[in-house]
C-alpha cells in the first residue's frame, strides 16, 4: 500500500511540475510600428529656450506588456522614439516615467492564461499555484506585520525584476543619452554599488532609481516615505531623512513618490538644494479624481492642511492644494512634472493625468483615456 501512496505521490508531483513550467511566456524580439508611435499624443507646453526639458510620459500599459522584459522594453523605446521625433530630446532632458511601472515585470514569464484574466485576484492566484513552492517559501519567510501572501508574490522573483528594471532603463536612457526618472518598482532591501541595483532578503520597498545619460543608476535611490493604507500591509516607510537630489545637465532634480509629495516633512531635506521635481504617481480611475476628498490616507494630516476639506473638496483639488504645485515652492522649486500611471491590468484601470508646475503656477491636464500620452514640458 505505501509503495502505491509513493507512486500518486510522485506522479502528482511530476504532473503539477510539468503544468507549472508548461505555457509559458518566453522572450522574443518585439517592436511598434510607425502606425502606433503616430498614435501616441503629444503635449507641448512652453517653448524651447535652450534649457532643457522635464517629460512626463504615459505609456498605456496592460497586462499583456508585462508578459516579458522585451515587450515591455518595446513599448516604452516606442516612446522615446516619438518623443525623438519630435525634437523632445537632448542632453537636457528628463524624462519620467510613473510610478509602480516596473513593479508589475513580477508578471513576466507567467502562463500564457495569467495575461488574459479577468480580474488581479484571478490573476494572482494563477500565479500562485504555478509557482507554489516559490512563493510559499517567500511568504512563509516574510517580515512579521506583513500581508505573507502578497509579500510572496512580490518577492518569488525580486531578483529577476530586480535585473529586469534595470536593463530596460538603462537601455533606454543610453539609447538616447538623457535622464531617466525610472517610475518605481517594488523590491526588498535594494541598494546601490558602482552605479547598479541590487537587492537582499528582507523588508520590500517602493523605489525610485534615477539613471543618467550613460545608463547608470544615481545615487542615492529613493524611497517611498509615506506609502497608503493600499501599501502598508506590504512595503515598509523609508526613511525620512533621505536627500533625493540629483546634479542632471538640466539642473538640480528632486524626486518624491506620490504621496510623499503632499507632506512637508519629505520637502524639508529639499530646501534650497533643488530647482526642479519629479513625482512618479499612480492613482485609480478618472472618478477618484473627481469624487469627495476623503483626506490624509495612511498617515496622519500635516499642521498646515485644513481638515474641513475632508469631503468639502475633490481629490483633484486636494492634489492642487496639498501636493507638489503648492509646496515645492516653498523650499524653492518652481518648476516640476507629476506624472500618473495610465492602462488597464486586468481590472484596474488608472487613469493618468499630469501636473506641471512652472513659474509657480500649476496646470492639471485632463486624464489619458484610452491613450498613452506624452507630455513635453520646456524649462524655463
Amino acid at each position: 500500500m505505501w509503495k502505491k501512496v509513493i507512486l500518486v505521490g510522485v506522479a502528482l508531483v511530476v504532473t503539477y511540475h510539468f503544468w507549472s513550467v508548461s505555457g509559458r511566456m518566453v522572450e522574443s524580439n518585439s517592436s511598434k510600428t510607425h502606425e502606433q508611435l503616430l498614435s501616441i499624443e503629444m503635449v507641448q507646453q512652453g517653448t524651447n529656450v535652450g534649457k532643457g526639458n522635464l517629460v512626463g510620459i504615459q505609456p498605456y500599459l496592460t497586462a499583456r506588456e508585462y508578459s516579458t522584459e522585451s515587450q515591455l522594453f518595446s513599448v516604452l523605446n516606442a516612446y522615446m522614439q516619438r518623443l525623438q521625433q519630435a525634437g523632445g530630446i537632448g542632453d537636457k532632458t528628463i524624462v519620467v516615467f510613473p510610478e509602480y511601472i516596473g513593479t508589475w515585470l513580477v508578471a513576466m514569464h507567467e502562463k500564457h492564461a495569467l495575461y488574459e484574466k479577468s480580474t488581479l485576484t484571478e490573476a494572482m492566484t494563477l500565479m500562485t499555484l504555478s509557482n507554489l513552492v516559490k512563493v510559499g517559501y517567500c511568504a512563509i519567510t516574510a517580515p512579521s506585520g506583513y500581508d505573507r501572501l502578497v509579500h510572496g508574490l512580490f518577492t518569488y522573483k525580486s531578483d529577476k525584476v530586480c535585473q529586469a528594471y534595470q536593463r530596460i532603463f538603462s537601455r533606454l536612457a543610453s539609447k538616447y543619452a538623457c535622464t531617466i526618472v525610472a517610475g518605481s518598482v517594488v523590491l526588498p532591501e535594494p541598494f546601490l554599488e558602482n552605479g547598479k541595483l541590487f537587492i537582499q532578503k528582507g523588508r520590500l520597498f517602493n523605489t525610485t532609481a534615477v539613471f543618467d545619460a550613460n545608463g547608470k543608476i544615481m545615487s542615492p535611490l529613493v524611497k517611498k516615505i509615506f506609502p497608503i493604507r493600499a501599501e502598508q500591509g506590504f512595503t515598509c516607510q523609508a526613511d525620512l531623512q533621505q536627500t533625493p537630489v540629483f546634479h542632471t545637465p538640466a539642473g538640480r532634480l528632486a524626486v518624491l513618490i506620490c504621496a510623499d509629495s503632499w507632506y512637508p516633512q519629505a520637502y524639508e531635506s529639499l530646501t534650497g538644494k533643488a530647482d526642479l521635481m519629479a513625482v512618479p504617481s499612480l492613482a485609480d480611475t478618472d472618478s477618484i479624481w473627481q469624487s469627495a476628498w476623503q483626506g490624509y490616507n495612511g498617515f496622519s494630516a500635516p499642521a498646515d492642511v485644513d481638515t474641513r476639506d475632508y469631503y468639502r473638496i475633490s481629490e483633484g483639488e486636494a492634489w492642487a492644494k496639498y501636493s507638489m504645485g503648492k509646496r515645492a515652492p516653498r523650499v524653492g522649486i518652481r518648476q516640476g512634472i507629476n506624472v500618473f500611471f495610465t492602462g488597464q491590468l486586468w481590472d484596474m484601470h488608472p487613469e493618468g493625468r499630469v501636473l506641471i508646475l512652472q513659474n509657480d503656477s500649476l496646470l492639471v491636464l485632463p486624464p489619458a483615456l484610452g491613450k498613452g500620452r506624452i507630455v513635453n514640458m520646456w524649462l524655463q
